[in-house]
């Protein structure tokens, strides 16, 4: 299906980004760490957090309270560390390495890998991982370690987001050329959206059916997985981190000037503000009733959301759609340009030593 779509909003091409009054959140807690933070992920029942170091310190934390559950020193250069809800185990993603912790702290294992790792995830349902390397390659393995699928996407931009979620097997990539490709959990491409932006960012709702990205353009994108655009939305800054709430109702969005957004399921403006100097990561509950946020290198806050905009307030916001310009398309596996310089089955053997 090679169709150019437009925006299903009425977006109008002379976008003057957002335009409303700030709306107040509250603080309910925030942790402090001594150490850079690389990354804080808030589980899907939204009852734990997980924040982890660049030294290798992994740390939980009470996502209602606060309060620290445990930590452990992997003594790695981590880049992310996610939880799975259903077993409060942590998988810890290094650079060079794979850690997996079960939920009283202990280490059940860990595998040191060759190849620089540039971004992980958990499937929790197929109860999978999957990594992903340098040259856009993915090794999706299960939570004993043993390779299920090696594998590689085609893209001229790296991969800079890889997004599973609760409830489905499908995941979604996207990478710096402006690339989202919606896979199945055997490594298979279903469909992939080209569109000219920088993605910096990729999430999706509990069922796999909404997908929402942002980009370093000063744009989200929200698709569904029956390959529909359902907006496209200019904002005023850069787009560093996006989330979407497990009902698939909201959308947050972290700018690099430190505001956040909270849009609804048209794509419009709930709230925004700006409690924070920059934002790294952030999370958002059901109901857009709270936010968890990264900033400033080493703090983990949770944000309840006080104050949102008026049905006349967010009329107003269709002034920040835009028209998806003409070379955003769909495109099935199928439709795939030949020619490629795609890998070769020998070259995986080369990089993953799980």
């Amino acid at each position: 299906m090679n169709d150019t779509l437009t925006n299903s909003s009425q977006a109008q091409s002379n976008a003057r980004g957002l335009a409303s009054r700030q709306l107040s959140c509250e603080l309910l807690w925030k942790a402090g760490f001594s150490d850079p933070l690389c990354s804080a992920f808030l589980s899907f029942d939204s009852k734990n957090a997980v924040a982890a170091s660049k030294k290798g310190a992994v740390s939980l934390i009470d996502a209602v309270s606060g309060a620290a559950v445990h930590s452990r020193n992997l003594n790695a250069n981590l880049i992310c560390a996610l939880l799975d809800n259903s077993t409060r185990e942590i998988f810890a993603f290094g650079t060079n390495s794979v850690s997996r912790i079960a939920a009283d702290g202990s280490m059940l294992w860990h595998k040191n890998i060759q190849t620089p790792i540039i971004a992980g995830a958990l499937s929790q349902l197929a109860k999978n991982f999957i990594i992903c390397y340098q040259g856009n390659k993915i090794v999706i393995a299960d939570y004993n370690a043993s390779p299920k699928y090696k594998g590689a996407i085609d893209s001229k931009g790296a991969i800079s987001s890889i997004y599973v979620p609760e409830l489905s097997n499908n995941f979604a990539v996207v990478t710096s050329a402006g690339d989202v490709y919606y896979m199945r959990p055997d490594g298979s491409v279903m469909w992939q959206f080209c569109i000219n932006d920088k993605l910096s960012s990729v999430s999706m709702s509990r069922d796999g059916k909404i997908i929402f990205a942002g980009s370093t353009d000063n744009k989200v994108l929200c698709l569904h997985s029956e390959q529909k655009v359902l907006f496209n939305y200019a904002l005023k800054s850069p787009v560093v981190c996006t989330d979407i709430s497990e009902d698939g109702k909201y959308f947050a969005v972290g700018c690099s000037d430190g505001y956040i957004y909270v849009l609804d399921s048209g794509g419009r403006t709930l709230f925004y503000d700006r409690p924070l100097e920059n934002v790294s990561h952030i999370y958002l509950t059901d109901g857009a009733k709270q936010i968890l946020t990264m900033s400033g290198g080493s703090l983990v806050s949770m944000y309840k959301i006080c104050e949102r905009k008026t049905v006349e307030e967010k009329s107003r916001d269709f002034a920040g759609f835009i028209e998806l310009d003409q070379g955003a398309c769909f495109r099935s596996d199928s439709e795939k340009p030949s020619g490629g310089a795609g890998p070769r089955k020998d070259d995986f053997e080369k990089f993953i030593e799980l």
